[in-house]
């Protein structure tokens, strides 16, 4: 149950008639809840009182049906899935639906208290809440035929879009909308059971389909706004860099160029469009101090085995008396791991368009949390929140990047656009958000197993990462003890049965910009648990799923994942192709429990992934096509890391900077995958990004039986070189 589902009776539902439209606008209104990190904006949250708060559905006397999405659509297809959810209960013809995104309205908070897409949270808290609002919205509906006709609610149906009486006829919503939206919404309609389902469980045409197919749907870059200027920024290279010095005649003189700005640490090249700004803003002479340091990717790598060589760390978890038993194993196996910082390389670069007049403002993006970035917004314009106006569009991809935790780039184009006082839309290129921007953190893992004989007797681990939440607004409740959850995740909690089991943290600080990637901090912890259970495996001479499921016993919801992988599989009867090996991983995350088994290939030193199986439970299905494609392109995202991913420095400085050097898995490389999810009717947990933990593990335990060599470092390319 999640916290939607129980506060369902305090909510206040109201509803009204929109004047230019007409029809039926049904309200779904939450008192508001901010928790204390807001208040680090400087700000206070807009209004929670109902003038009016946003809609969730507008029926129009057309009998066109408009849903408003409370999470951002970048890709991950819940503009159509959380439709879904309505449609089910409403009884509507989804020909005649459309999505759109939400205004920032506390109406739209997200059970943490703030309005947000990350997580991968967006059906898990929403499948109770969208089905009741359309359960609810189907009664009031045919509560006023019945009214009309004389009737009994009881004896009409809902059906596709229509009231229907045997003796009375047949009513669509778009002719009862106008009169239904004087009647009384009823708080708790019962809701279908799953055997009833219709739309819930099947696959659609996605509702962003054809405007994505025709280029009709409006990106954040698709923005254009009367008097607009295209902005590029010469960002500092080196972190906490200066300017001593701005020599913009060579910018001036690039055709297009209108204007040359500094504001802050920072300088602008204002241009008629993106080219012109671009050319004019790489055309810049600006001197910084210092201009280089010390900082390098192996300097980075010294400063976290120093840590782990040095720092004890805090115990984030301690299962029975690890140290006693330690010291009486027999044997032990310890390791060490690194995994590099990543960049989160979104197809659509980051942008934000903005028009500020002094008094007022408008932003436009791709905003995976409105709400923060709203307030961030005010807080640099010197205004009221309320003043402030966002519209979120489409997002080419996030991955995280545009849930900034300080919303850093909104933060910088409010802060030329307070300069300005016109519109701007400011764009940051590849290269500016690879160099400038935030990374997944570097993680080093030393790993220590006390062996008894086949059995083990003790299992140690030390994380040593950069902390994500350390500094940031969600501090104050997001880290307790000063642990940082973020950082051990899947380490933590761990549902094998590993006791006695330790787990210490060291949260080492560097120059370098920290936030959540696709995963967060299970991209680098499942890399060293599965690779390390399957080294248990071989140590106590057990099969690796014989090993899981042994130590899984009390786990039913893993061991129903790990047998359907293996029915897929075919684990331990299909036998691989010669010069080919079969790694296997399962892992959970986001209350998603996926296994994956990679068949592998070595080709000189580069290994070749030929065909990936998924097994996925992640509680009930509401799009399947959706959500096989969430899983096919969470492996793309997973080996993409486990082969090339990896920030460089030097003198300071990211120098990775595009696809060129750090680059994605290609079309050749594509391996065949095969998704299935195991049937369940329990309710729906993450998807978006469950499916890239088990990819780095399985390929590197395939890589072991190749080779007999372990992999304990990413990227594979740098690694096998």
């Amino acid at each position: 149950m999640t916290p939607y589902d129980h506060d369902l009776s305090r909510r206040q539902l109201v509803k009204t008639a929109t004047g230019a439209t007409a029809g039926l606008v049904a309200y779904f209104y939450v008192p508001s809840f901010l928790p204390s990190f807001l208040d680090a904006y400087g700000a206070a949250p807009p209004s929670a009182a109902p003038s009016p708060p946003n809609a969730f559905i507008r029926i129009a006397p057309d009998d066109s049906i408009t849903i408003v999405i409370n999470h951002l659509e970048m890709g991950q297809g819940v503009n159509t899935s959380m439709a879904q959810l309505i449609a089910e209960e409403l009884e509507c013809d989804w020909t005649k639906i459309r999505s759109v995104s939400a205004e920032v309205d506390p109406v739209y908070n997200s059970p943490m208290g703030v309005q947000m897409t990350g997580g991968s949270t967006s059906l898990a808290t929403t499948w109770l809440q969208y089905r009741q609002i359309g359960a609810n919205m189907r009664e009031m509906l045919r509560a006023t035929a019945a009214k009309r006709w004389g009737v009994k609610p009881a004896s009409c149906k809902a059906v596709n879009g229509t009231i229907t009486h045997a003796g009375k006829g047949v009513l669509r919503y778009g002719e009862l909308a106008e009169e239904a939206a004087k009647g009384t919404l009823p708080p708790h309609a019962e809701l279908k059971k799953r055997k009833d389902f219709r739309v819930i469980g099947t696959s659609p045409a996605r509702v962003d389909a054809a405007g994505k197919s025709t280029g009709t749907a409006e990106f954040g870059m698709d923005v254009r706004i009367p008097g607009m200027v295209y902005a590029m920024i010469a960002h500092p290279p080196v972190a906490g860099a200066k300017i001593t010095a701005v020599d913009d005649k060579a910018a001036r003189a690039v055709q297009g160029v209108v204007d040359v700005v500094r504001f802050g640490e920072r300088v602008a090249v204002l241009g008629k469009n993106t080219f012109a700004a671009r050319k004019g803003r790489d055309a810049l002479q600006v001197t910084w101090d210092p201009a280089e340091s010390d900082l390098s990717t192996a300097a980075l790598e010294a400063i976290f085995r120093k840590a782990a060589a040095e720092d004890a760390g805090v115990v984030a978890e301690e299962k029975g008396a690890v140290d006693k038993a330690m010291a009486q194993a027999k044997s032990k196996l310890e390791a060490e791991y690194l995994l590099p910082f990543l960049a989160h390389a979104p197809m659509e670069p980051l942008n934000v368009t903005i028009a500020f007049d002094g008094e007022k403002c408008e932003m436009w993006s791709g905003h995976q949390m409105p709400g923060l970035d709203l307030m961030a917004a005010a807080k640099v314009l010197g205004i009221e929140p309320k003043a402030v106006q966002v519209h979120t569009t489409y997002a080419g991809g996030s991955f995280g990047r545009r849930a900034s935790k300080n919303s850093d780039y909104v933060v910088v184009a409010a802060s030329l656009a307070k300069e300005l006082k016109k519109p701007v839309k400011v764009v940051w290129s590849r290269e500016d958000d690879m160099r400038a921007g935030y990374y997944r953190p570097m993680a080093l893992h030393k790993v220590t197993l006390g062996l008894d004989g086949k059995k083990l007797a003790a299992w140690d681990h030390h994380v040593v990462a950069q902390s994500i939440m350390k500094g940031s607004p969600f501090e104050s409740f997001a880290m307790k003890g000063g642990i940082d959850s973020t950082a051990v995740e899947g380490v933590t909690e761990s549902p094998y049965d590993l006791a006695p089991f330790r787990c210490r943290q060291s949260l080492p600080d560097t120059p370098m910009t920290t936030l959540w990637w696709r995963s967060v901090g299970h991209t680098h912890t499942a890399f060293v648990m599965e690779t390390m259970i399957d080294e248990l495996a071989e140590a106590t001479g057990q099969d690796p799923v014989a090993l899981r499921r042994s130590l899984l016993k009390k786990q039913p919801r893993h061991l129903a994942t790990l047998d359907l992988l293996v029915k897929m599989a075919d684990w331990g009867h299909r036998k691989p192709e010669a010069g080919r090996a079969f790694g296997l991983a399962l892992h959970q995350s986001f209350g998603t429990i996926v296994g994956q088994v990679a068949e592998v290939s070595l080709e000189g030193k580069t290994p070749r992934v030929h065909r990936v199986w998924a097994a996925v439970n992640c509680g009930q299905v509401v799009n399947p096509e959706v959500a096989r494609s969430q899983v096919e392109g969470a492996i793309v995202f997973g080996l993409s890391a486990a082969f090339y991913g990896r920030i460089e420095v030097a003198k300071g400085r990211v120098v990775t900077g595009n696809f060129d050097d750090y680059p994605v898995l290609r079309m050749p490389e594509m391996p065949r995958v095969e998704v299935q999810f195991v049937a369940t009717d329990a309710a729906p947990t993450g998807l978006g990004e469950p499916g890239v933990p088990p990819a780095a593990p399985a390929v590197a335990n395939a890589l072991y039986r190749l080779t007999k060599k372990r992999v304990r470092e990413l990227p594979l390319a740098k690694t096998l070189a």
